[in-house]
């Protein structure tokens, strides 16, 4: 367990990194571990400089389904970049929250169709837990 800790403060240290690669790899690697306390870090990661970084993030967000994600999800929905776009609606469907719907609806008519297809999922995975 002490070893467990150790490895996801070595992860959160490499958000911080000036590489963008190593800030990535920092965010999908907290998804993998899955461990709690990575949440708010990821949120933050959603601001970062490096579309990979946000894509990364937005994706490991997804694996804790938490409730604080959906706010900063909703708003990477209009980030410039369609990896980040599709990141953010995958996350949102699992997430499940319907505060997501509306943005989700727009996002059908993404100019980018995996975008669009995810956001339709997204909005049929959302309404299914409702």
């Amino acid at each position: 367990m002490a070893d467990e800790h150790k490895r996801i403060d070595f992860l959160l240290e490499d958000l911080k990194s000036d590489d963008w690669r190593v800030r990535e790899d920092a965010a999908e690697l907290l998804g993998e571990v899955g461990e709690y306390n990575a949440v708010e870090p990821l949120i933050e990661a959603l601001q970062d400089e490096d579309w990979h970084v946000r894509e990364a993030a937005a994706l490991s967000l997804a694996i804790f389904e938490d409730k604080r994600s959906v706010m900063p999800l909703i708003e990477l929905m209009n980030d410039e970049k369609c990896n980040v776009r599709y990141g953010s609606a995958l996350s949102l469907a699992m997430v499940g929250d319907e505060r997501a719907i509306s943005m989700l609806k727009k996002a059908t008519n993404d100019e980018n169709p995996v975008v669009r297809k995810v956001a339709k999922i997204a909005i049929k995975e959302i309404n299914n837990r409702l």
